[in-house]
């Protein structure tokens, strides 16, 4: 008996001397709440107030309190519809532009109390915060600064006002898991423009909410630049601001709609499912949360439309993620932090992301094999890192053995908490994760392999794609109709201008140098007379004409000869009407 304790108790010596720290955290790391929201993927906006019923995207704050009147109001139907398709997290527009407050708010009569629902009794905040609870999900709330009702809006006292209301949200509702406010201004009814006190606000929120994160106009969330969903490849949570270096993680909203409101002509516009598996793919694949906006109908419902299209979405990403084939298959690393069985090869196959596969200390690179077991086809692989060590990977490739030679098949830089590379179908034993440089000792949480029955494009399509763009002028409808609906692959978005201009200009950054010989522009109405293509290599130089043209129409499509660019220009000098375009492409030569 006193031999086997003394064994058991040698074993556990040894196993403590085995065992190794975890890799030091590469500065910045992200807060436990930032973790917890980026951990979400996908987070749900509901666009519902004055504007649903008067059929309007921006309401002017002159509406009648006594239209709203939901006839059926069911905030447990909206909640359960986006839980179902895998949203952890819910925001409602307590209060848009129009300043017309879903809450019974004692700073102003432009409110539900003055609404002929509920006899001016209801609380729309109130019973969606409770049915947020009642499903266990997070709650988020929206609030507008740009408000086109109050008087006082443009001065001083509107800053009160506001952090006013912030306060009735975020004392009477429970716990709040995120605060969304954008950065909208514009006159108010006194033709003033407002200067936002951010920085009282954010003062508020964390003194009533300390575990909110604070989104897009805010230190814990950014904005990704686009109202199409979609991120830059390689986006990363690491940012400059001023000479600091911070955690500020991306978040892509979209709505599942043309508008952002509920509109009944646009119950057969609702986004195809090969268009959201697409947003998603490049959005939660690309290490960014994916908000998607469910706007409720007059009824207060969601409308059947986006139901059946979200069951369908959940469907498909049940599908795509069913099987991973890497999973309990055998895994090698050229190198094991201190041989430590907690950070082997074997913890990027277990399901977990709080285990990871690590190196030694001076480290930068690494190598993880997977042997299948025998020949398998795949098309997908997932790669996620453990974000509360912060982001290491700077470059990696994905290998696989092929008549015993490595043949590399797509490369990448930041990982983050989740990169998803799609990949023409290949049949191989052995895959290879091949980090090629990092900060740090690099560290995986998993490395997933799939095949899927839904073919995931990952390449091929148009240059201007979701790039950072500018638009010269942009319809007072406001982002509806921005110019990033120009290149967002979606012909049910458009650019639009203001009535009035005959002539405008969109800018799109490339991102990079890129080579293309062809241009597709796609018109409301046959509306551009005389426009050029306009091109430069760098910010500073002059622009350069690439192409010349007239009368593009609702289907032009030209060759040219390839020119090599990374910022392009479509510069409209005559038009006979406001121009309003669909989309704008460019493609590489071969394309």
């Amino acid at each position: 008996m006193k031999t086997t304790s003394a064994i058991i108790l040698f074993m556990s010596l040894v196993g403590l001397l085995l065992a190794a720290p975890a890799p030091e955290p590469v500065q910045p790391i992200p807060s436990n709440s930032q973790l917890a929201w980026q951990r979400l993927e996908m987070t749900t906006f509901f666009h519902f107030g004055v504007n649903t019923f008067t059929d309007r995207e921006w309401g002017d704050g002159k509406e009648d309190p006594a239209i709203f009147n939901p006839s059926a109001l069911d905030t447990r139907q909206w909640v359960r519809t986006a839980k179902n398709y895998g949203s952890g997290l819910m925001i409602l527009t307590a209060k848009h532009h129009d300043g017309f407050c879903l809450w019974p708010s004692k700073y102003t009569d432009h409110c539900v109390k003055r609404s002929t629902w509920k006899d001016g009794k209801g609380d729309v905040v109130r019973e969606f915060t409770d049915a947020c609870r009642a499903e266990n999900v997070k709650v988020g709330l929206y609030l507008s600064p740009w408000d086109r009702h109050e008087q006082c809006y443009g001065t001083d006292e509107y800053n009160t006002y506001f952090k006013n209301q912030l306060t009735e949200l975020l004392t009477n509702y429970g716990k709040i898991d995120e605060v969304w406010f954008d950065g909208a201004c514009g006159e108010g009814p006194n033709g003033k423009k407002q200067v936002y006190d951010f920085e009282s606000y954010y003062t508020v929120i964390r003194k009533l909410q300390p575990d909110a994160v604070i989104a897009i106009m805010g230190p814990d969330v950014r904005w990704v630049g686009n109202e199409s969903g979609v991120a830059r490849p390689g986006e990363s949570s690491v940012q400059k601001r001023g000479d600091k270096t911070v955690w500020h993680p991306a978040e892509c909203d979209v709505s599942i709609r043309p508008g952002w409101f509920y509109h009944a002509t646009q119950d057969n516009k609702v986004k195809t499912l090969e268009h959201l598996l697409d947003i998603y793919f490049k959005s939660v694949g690309r290490n960014s949360v994916l908000l998607i906006n469910l706007p409720p109908d007059r009824r207060g419902l969601i409308a059947d439309p986006d139901v059946a299209r979200l069951k369908e979405f959940r469907s498909a990403l049940d599908e795509i993620f069913k099987t991973n084939l890497a999973t309990g298959k055998a895994v090698s690393a050229d190198n094991v932090r201190g041989k430590a069985k907690e950070f082997s090869a074997a913890m990027v196959v277990d399901g977990k992301l709080d285990t990871c596969w690590a190196t030694d200390d001076g480290a930068t690179t690494g190598r993880l094999e997977i042997d299948l077991g025998e020949p398998r086809e795949f098309n997908l692989v997932n790669i996620q890192e453990p974000i509360e060590l912060g982001e290491r990977v700077r470059k990696y490739r994905i290998e696989v053995e092929r008549d015993g030679k490595w043949q590399k098949l797509v490369k990448g830089s930041v990982i983050g908490h989740r990169n998803l590379l799609g990949l023409p179908k290949i049949t191989a034993r052995k895959v290879a994760l091949v980090i090629e440089d990092a900060h740090g000792a690099p560290a995986v949480s998993e490395f997933g392999i799939y095949l899927s029955s839904i073919e995931i494009e990952t390449s091929g399509g148009s240059l201007t794609a979701s790039k950072p763009c500018e638009a010269s002028n942009v319809h007072a409808m406001g982002t509806s109709y921005g110019g990033d609906k120009a290149i967002d692959d979606d012909v049910q978005t458009r650019w639009a201008t203001s009535d009035e201009t005959r002539a405008c200009w969109l800018e799109v950054d490339l991102l990079k140098e890129e080579t293309f010989a062809r241009m597709f522009i796609s018109e409301l109405d046959p509306r551009i007379a005389k426009f050029e293509l306009q091109i430069k290599s760098k910010k500073e130089d002059a622009w350069k004409v690439a192409y010349k043209g007239r009368k593009a129409g609702k289907n032009f499509n030209t060759k040219f000869n390839p020119v090599t660019a990374r910022y392009v220009r479509l510069d409209i000098l005559e038009a006979t009407g406001a121009p309003t375009i669909w989309e704008f492409q460019l493609f590489p030569p071969k394309q």
